[in-house]
């Protein structure tokens, strides 16, 4: 039988399901957003409850026809549904034929959204937006021609209602055009919608603001009549489009709020023709402006050879603000998942002569290379004179796979050049190309004569010795060209690339610094990082783990419990039992980071975020590593507020950690010790900690939690068993 706990988590589903289909109209994923939302619609009874059974009734079939169950949570089919009910109860009159008709236009919406979000995923990658509920609202409309029994009204939700007359014009106008997107004019539905949306985003506010303005602005330069963007329903548009362009589906920067503004002004012009063409068949233009605006404008920024300024957001599209504040810290701690990764292709420790844009050979086409040797001490890369290949420090040195592929190209018998001397017929000489998936290979060129170990068509392993070190080719001295390309080409355009989890070494710091990911420039010392399977096993966060923690902070007393748990996505979670706070993790073989902190800032698990953003299986306990986390969710309300307003142009706030490990106090255990600063948040709502330190034992994860100001030791928490 099902538990009391099996069925509230099913009351929550359906709950979430209506919720988010209200507040999806504009992008949202708020439950206070979609009661205002609801609320708006609700101004005029009759015409909120056609959306609010529309909306139910398409839940019910999507239920019914198997549909998954993440999309009818998220509100996908809600949304869809709701705009349906809310069209036809403006068009139409109550009757038991016009409840036929909606029932059977909730079917048609389900099985529209869920074609179109199937050919527009698997063949096209944009959003689907409203596309359904604008097919099924015209079908409806035009079936209806031919059934006496359907009566055609108008309802009242053109009522002026609270604030009209002594509002400007404009914001008048504007807030018209916000409850239009739910068919409601009056201006108390337009206030209760932007009151949902300021909730929801601030700068998805602002954006409505700048597509409105522009939109209207258009339209009224070229002599369109102000009265359609009420009596037509196109202001809305001009809206969903700002906001859709600006920060929903690209990351929120100065350059997307222009394009914003310029979408709008699409959205106008297209409005005009959209009215132009579907007046005359009696069809309302509904949101097919936004629609086509959005999609064209995404659709060019798909195929575009590059980026550019305008960077779309990756993963699921959440508010304007969690699109940038993901997109700038994901970017800065981690590699871009557009971009291939590769792990250092030599052992110990190697100086890159040339990295990309190199002022010899690595140009132009083939600029995106490396070039590896090896030097001593005084920076001299050969014995003695240097007059013969086995002089150099990386001559026969084994040369490794950089990743997991498939050996696609094999040059192995040409001769190496004397010392000074190039072979220009064959410039890169004894090569390995290997195929890592897509387009996406790496070429390891300039190999010694016979020794490549590897043959075409076999599949290699991560750090598998392919070759050694030569100087075959256009190489006038011993060493390794490593370069990503596009194709299994000899010679093949390069691509930009990264390698992930190494030392780099400065003069100013002569051990070395812990490199999560980067690209080595020319003259870098760079070095692969041993792993240490005693720390491996000692962070280990493996799922089903859990914790309990008792806590003292000054004279305060308390205890959490938290759990190690995948969710059905995949996602690793940390959480605490009671919910009120979770962190998303990865662990891959080298390292464990902490991606992101959802919950209360004076929670332990909290803490140790902060104290731990990421953690490398280290066997040089001299190794440090620094960090740059998010800041946002240890401020206060008023500082979370001016650091998202200020992000699209410069940070506000900064937190840096510094760590490294030693051993712990018991045996096999480590001590991982991080030190934070905070910049520039004078509004930061608690006392963060200077110094955190976490112990971590042999497969029960972390034991131990310290924070300390200054000397002061502020808080201690332990396991309990």
């Amino acid at each position: 039988m099902p538990t009391f706990t099996d069925s509230l988590g099913h009351a929550k589903g359906v709950l979430r399901s209506i919720l988010w289909g209200y507040a999806q109209i504009y992008f949202g994923k708020r439950y206070i957003s979609g009661l205002l939302f609801l609320a708006a619609t609700f101004v005029v009874p009759w015409h909120g409850l056609s959306g609010l059974v529309a909306l139910l009734l398409t839940n019910v079939w999507a239920l019914v026809l198997g549909r998954p169950h993440k999309h009818i949570e998220e509100g996908y089919y809600a949304f869809n549904g709701l705009l349906v009910g809310l069209a036809l109860g403006l068009f139409f009159r109550f009757s038991p034929a016009f409840a036929l008709v909606l029932v059977l236009a909730s079917l048609l919406t389900v099985l529209f959204a869920a074609g179109l979000r199937n050919l527009s995923e698997r063949y096209l990658g944009l959003p689907v937006l409203s596309l359904a509920f604008v097919f099924v609202t015209w079908i409806a409309l035009l079936a209806t021609r031919r059934f006496a029994g359907v009566e055609f009204t108008v309802d009242t939700v053109l009522v002026a209602g609270l604030g009209a007359g002594w509002l400007p014009e404009w914001f008048e106008l504007y807030l018209r055009s916000l409850g239009a997107a739910f068919f409601q004019l009056s201006v108390l539905s337009g206030m209760l919608v932007m009151a949902g949306l300021l909730i929801f985003s601030r700068w998805a506010w602002i954006l409505s603001v700048i597509g409105f303005a522009s939109g209207w602005a258009v339209y009224r330069v070229l002599g369109g009549v102000a009265s359609d963007l009420s009596s037509e329903y196109i202001g809305f548009n001009f809206i969903l489009t700002a906001i859709a362009v600006g920060g929903i589906w690209l990351v929120l920067r100065p350059a997307s709020m222009l394009l914003a503004a310029v979408a709008a002004a699409l959205a106008a012009l297209l409005s005009a023709a959209a009215m132009s063409l579907f007046k005359p068949l009696g069809l309302p233009i509904l949101a097919m402006p936004f629609i086509m605006a959005v999609q064209l404008i995404l659709f060019a920024m798909l195929i575009r050879p590059k980026a550019g300024r305008l960077q779309m957001v990756s993963g699921d599209p959440d508010s304007p603000e969690r699109n940038l504040s993901r997109s700038t810290y994901m970017a800065r701690r981690y590699p871009d998942p557009r971009m291939p990764v590769f792990y250092l292709p030599v052992m110990g420790r190697w100086l890159v002569s040339q990295g990309p844009e190199g002022t010899t050979t690595h140009q132009g086409l083939w600029s995106h290379a490396w070039d590896f040797e090896v030097d001593d001490e005084e920076g001299r890369r050969f014995r003695g004179e240097g007059e013969k290949v086995d002089d150099y420090f990386a001559w026969g040195k084994p040369v490794m796979a950089p990743a997991e592929g498939r050996v696609m190209r094999v040059v192995k018998h040409l001769a190496d050049n004397p010392v000074g001397e190039v072979d220009t017929q064959n410039n890169w000489g004894n090569l390995v190309i290997l195929w890592h998936g897509a387009d996406v290979f790496s070429a390891l060129c300039h190999l010694a004569k016979d020794s490549v170990t590897v043959a075409e068509g076999e599949t290699v392993t991560k750090g598998q010795i392919l070759a050694k070190v030569g100087n075959s080719g256009r190489s006038p001295i011993p060493h390794l060209h490593m370069q990503i390309q596009a194709s299994a080409e000899v010679g093949a355009q390069t691509r930009q690339a990264e390698f992930i989890h190494y030392r780099s070494f400065t003069e100013a710091d002569s051990d070395g610094v812990y490199v999560t990911h980067g690209s080595p420039t020319t003259d870098s010392l760079v070095e692969g990082v041993d792993v240490d399977e005693v720390v491996r096993a000692a962070v280990t966060l493996a799922p089903g783990l859990s914790w309990r923690w008792q806590i003292e902070q000054g004279e305060r007393r308390g205890e959490e419990r938290w759990q190690s748990k995948i969710d059905s996505l995949g996602t690793r979670l940390l959480q605490d039992e009671e919910g009120r706070a979770r962190l998303r993790f990865f662990a891959d073989d080298h390292y464990t980071t902490l991606l992101d902190y959802e919950g209360s800032k004076t929670r332990l698990l909290a803490l140790f975020y902060l104290g731990m953003p990421r953690l490398p299986y280290l066997k040089d306990r001299d190794l440090g590593w620094d960090d740059q986390p998010s800041p946002e969710v240890f401020l206060s309300a008023a500082g979370r507020l001016l650091h998202e307003l200020a992000l699209p142009f410069f940070e506000l706030n900064r937190l840096t950690t510094s760590s490294h490990l030693m051993p712990g106090r018991m045996p096999a255990s480590v001590r991982l010790v991080t030190r934070l600063q905070l910049e520039g948040a004078p509004w930061a709502s608690r006392r963060l900690p200077d110094r955190i330190e976490i112990e971590f034992e042999p497969g029960s994860g972390p034991v131990a939690i310290d924070g300390f100001l200054g000397d002061e030791q502020i808080l201690k928490a332990r396991v309990s068993a």
